[in-house]
């Protein structure tokens, strides 16, 4: 019999593959190795500074996706490629400067596309209101022999990179600045989700006879420069990863393993990091993402996939909570509904977007207020309703009375709505361990018992009457943007002549239950010394049958 609660890390095959998605069947990794991993908070908050530490196991170059997404909506915040040579690491941390910038910092040398300014990636202005706490994707997006020109010109040598200025050249968009076809050699950057062309400055110093997953020519005749063709195989299932969340205040730090998953996407899914959708560009930085890899070429779907019980979906979460004042000890809890952004109309929630609003256009509502389905399909907000117990057993379900005549109405636990995607839940009241600023307070209400500690399974709903995924729509082959493709697609009138129309969201029904990833974290505070107070993440353990 199966066990009805998933702690991370056990390995459970989806039953089937998805429609339209044969590619690939993600399943949560049972060594702690995959292709996607899911950090499933990080803050900014209150001197918090969250760190991340990336691995790539392989003997392989690895092209890899890193992505904040604010709390509130999961618009993509701040995002680069990481460029992995063989064996090694990545390890960078997320800030508020006193500026207010909120900036990824490294000191690292691994090659990345952009290049990080004084050792910082500081987050654009459009989505920065409300991103001082989310969730961090890190997706495989390709990965190609050393003997490449990319993996030639990302590998250290005596602690740095060949170049890293040709691997960021296989970033730019051919359909935008760098017009040309696969083969030019005028063309530079990403040529489809499997291929890109690199310049090097000097092809002399490329050994050209080695490279097996591609080839170098000479621009001109009387010239070193050189371009040269990059292949690119699905990633693999090389990437660990981990994260800390620190206090610089008490210095309490946390930590744990990103939550990863393998077998991800199945093929590569190469992206520029020149332009986006809310630029006409489908194979832009916005992709790979939650749902599969680029929107041309690269399998799509994935979400739904997601959604099994067996992967990320779940009815609920169960962990220990302790608010025990007495003894210094808090907790949070932290829950996460990662990927819900696919399931918006982005075009029309993002219409109207000022650089310092949280909330879509006018037609598509906070979902505080009102749903519009025309452009959100989310699960969220969700209802969680908490079954409540102390250490021995007593259930904090109000108390249904004494003997009654019957017919009477069952006893029901509380329930509430969780409004965001990422949603920390403050077991001690106004006193909180993670410094949110938009905590979901427990109060007597939920614990009407007097108790200090104790566990709690929490069931998770869906609030959607029809969960939708929301797709744009793909271009039609041999129209002159089938390649790389823009928002706007080719279709013939009733004359037979080629018409560009502007391509549409189409968002199909979904099944399987609400994704859903999280940790509790506990901070034990020692006031007559604070140098002994400590911290300490737990993740949750996942309840993957009804009724439980």
């Amino acid at each position: 019999m199966r066990n009805n609660f998933k702690p991370v890390g056990i390995v459970a095959a989806v039953a089937a593959a998805t429609a339209g998605y044969a590619q690939a069947q993600p399943e949560v990794s049972n060594n702690n190795f995959g292709d996607l991993a899911l950090v499933p908070y990080y803050t900014v908050n209150e001197g918090f500074v969250t760190g991340v530490h990336i691995i790539n196991s392989s003997n392989a170059t690895q092209v890899v996706k890193v992505r904040l997404r604010r709390g509130a909506d999961s618009m993509d915040a701040l995002d680069f490629n990481l460029i992995l040579s063989p064996e090694d690491m990545w390890v960078g941390f997320i800030n508020e400067e006193d500026n207010g910038d909120i900036t990824f910092n490294t000191q690292d040398t691994s090659c990345t596309a952009p290049a990080a300014t004084n050792g910082q990636f500081v987050m654009p202005d459009i989505y920065r209101e409300g991103a001082e706490e989310g969730y961090i994707e890190i997706i495989g997006m390709g990965e190609i022999d050393v003997n490449s020109a990319i993996g030639y010109a990302s590998k250290h040598v005596d602690g740095v990179p060949r170049d890293c200025a040709s691997v960021r050249s296989n970033f730019f968009s051919i359909g935008n600045a760098y017009p040309g076809t696969a083969g030019s050699p005028v063309a530079k950057g990403v040529i489809n989700f499997e291929t890109t062309h690199q310049t090097v400055a000097d092809i002399t110093e490329f050994p050209f006879s080695e490279f097996p997953d591609g080839t170098c020519i000479s621009t001109s005749a009387a010239s070193d420069a050189g371009l040269c063709v990059n292949a690119f195989d699905d990633a693999k299932d090389a990437l660990k990863v981990s994260y800390f969340i620190r206090d610089n205040d008490s210095g309490v730090e946390f930590g744990g393993e990103a939550f990863h998953i393998a077998g991800f996407l199945g093929q590569a899914a190469m992206s520029n990091q020149q332009g986006g959708l809310s630029s006409g560009d489908r194979s832009g930085f916005d992709y790979p993402d939650l749902n599969g890899g680029a929107i041309d070429g690269s399998a799509r779907n994935a979400f739904q996939a997601l959604r099994n019980p067996n992967v990320l979906g779940a009815f609920g979460v169960a962990n220990d909570w302790s608010a025990n004042t007495a003894n210094g000890v808090s907790t949070d809890w932290v829950l996460t509904m990662p990927g819900q952004y696919t399931m918006l109309d982005l075009a029309t929630y993002t219409d109207g977007f000022d650089t310092t609003g949280v909330t879509g256009a006018d037609d598509c509502l906070d979902q505080t207020t009102s749903r519009d389905n025309a452009c959100d399909n989310r699960d969220i907000p969700v209802t969680i309703k908490p079954r409540i117990l102390d250490r021995e057993e007593d259930n904090f379900t109000p108390d249904p009375g004494d003997l009654v005549v019957s017919p009477q109405p069952p006893a029901d636990s509380p329930s509430f709505v969780l409004p965001r995607e990422v949603n920390v839940i403050q077991w001690n009241g106004e006193t909180g361990v993670l410094g949110s600023s938009a905590p979901t307070e427990v109060d007597s209400t939920l614990n009407p018992l007097d108790a200090n500690f104790g566990w709690a399974n929490v069931s998770v709903t869906s609030t959607a009457t029809v969960p939708r995924v929301c797709e744009l729509t793909t271009p039609v082959p041999g129209g002159s943007n089938a390649n790389m493709g823009t928002i706007a697609q080719d279709t013939l009138n009733e004359d037979g002549d080629t018409v560009t129309t502007p391509g549409a969201y189409t968002c199909t029904s979904v099944t399987g239950n609400v994704p859903v990833i999280g940790i509790v974290a506990w901070e034990r505070q020692v006031a007559a010394n604070p140098d002994a107070s400590y911290g300490r993440i737990v993740e949750h353990a996942y309840i993957t049958t009804s009724g439980t």
